[in-house]
């Protein structure tokens, strides 16, 4: 609604009877309504092929002509209950109080909307909770799961709704803000006797050939995060590093991808690659492996056997202390 509005209503109204207070909150409502759908229509107009940037301009819209008109609606009511103020505002106090979570929800979602923190499609990461936001409401943000019992960040089919009062004082992840590209890894391991030169620019082109199509964009909207942001300057191009481990070299491959296709890049990498090693007998991947060595017992069988017959010619009674022998000495 208006400001102008808001002054015709606070200024320009003489004393009034209730039932002018009613026709003018009526009048208002549809005011109200009107101004609504002539943001809406301009929200397709200004944006007519980004469908997340009209749903912001129409929830924006929204919320800001509810504010106004609720103000407009106070003020008009508000000579009718001057000899109430106090009593009022005393249940106003209680009433914010005990709304603490719903008044915070609205704060959250004027935040959202006019700050642009994220909008509807936007992948993002709450309290540990992630997923695409598929709608911003007065108190609460809903968004499709990602992740938890799936792999590869792909949908678990639950809907999360959080208060938007958690916004405030939480970090709040976008994958998909400013930037439509994260990077991701995986992780190759390859024997020492590997042809490592040979292993690395395998790997290194399996990764170019998926992300070449994303080279081009990424690179436009770095520079186009430079221009708001301190961003430093990145490569986005492919690139393999390598770890040395105890039981085999590991290859990481580097590379930019849509959050969204994070499990289908990796599943093409790893084919480029499984089909590449058909072809060749100088690189083999690497598994864990242990090795047993085996002692033969009988050097320990025989010495056991010397030690027991040794035993047993000590224990064999002399001739002088034999008792075959005592009779026949006394005799």
């Amino acid at each position: 609604m208006p400001v102008p509005m808001l002054v015709f209503t606070a200024t320009i109204l003489p004393q009034h009877q209730p039932s002018l207070s009613a026709a003018i909150t009526g009048i208002i409502l549809l005011a109200a309504y009107g101004i609504y759908r002539l943001a809406k229509w301009q929200s397709r107009k200004l944006a007519p092929y980004d469908w997340r940037e009209q749903f912001r301009r129409r929830k924006a819209s929204a919320t800001l002509i509810v504010l106004l008109a609720i103000a407009a609606i106070i003020i008009v009511w508000a000579q009718e209950l001057q000899r109430t103020a106090t009593f009022l505002g005393l249940i106003g106090a209680g009433i914010a109080i005990a709304l603490r979570e719903p008044l915070l929800g609205i704060a959250g979602r004027v935040a959202v909307l006019f700050g642009k923190m994220f909008v509807i499609g936007d992948r993002i990461e709450i309290n540990q909770m992630k997923g695409d936001v598929v709608d911003i409401g007065f108190f609460y943000t809903r968004m499709m799961e990602i992740g938890n019992w799936v792999q590869g960040d792909q949908y678990s089919g639950r809907i999360i709704q959080f208060s938007n009062a958690q916004l405030f004082g939480n970090a709040v992840f976008n994958y998909t803000r400013h930037f439509n590209f994260i990077w991701d890894e995986i992780m190759l391991p390859i024997t020492y006797q590997s042809n490592l030169g040979a292993a690395v620019e395998m790997v290194e082109q399996a990764g170019l050939r998926y992300s070449q199509a994303y080279l081009s964009q990424a690179r436009q909207e770095l520079a186009e995060m430079q221009r708001y942001f301190l961003v430093a300057e990145v490569e986005v191009r492919p690139s393999v590093f390598m770890k040395v481990t105890s039981n085999w070299l590991e290859l990481n491959l580097r590379y930019v991808v849509n959050p969204k296709l994070r499990r289908q890049a990796s599943n093409y990498i790893f084919q480029e690659i499984f089909q590449q090693l058909k072809s060749r007998d100088d690189v083999w991947i690497a598994s864990t492996t242990e090795d047993l060595t085996l002692h033969t017992p009988q050097a320990d069988v025989v010495r056991i056997r010397v030690g027991e017959e040794r035993e047993k010619s000590e224990r064999k009674p002399t001739p002088e202390t034999s008792p075959e022998d005592e009779p026949s000495a006394a005799a």
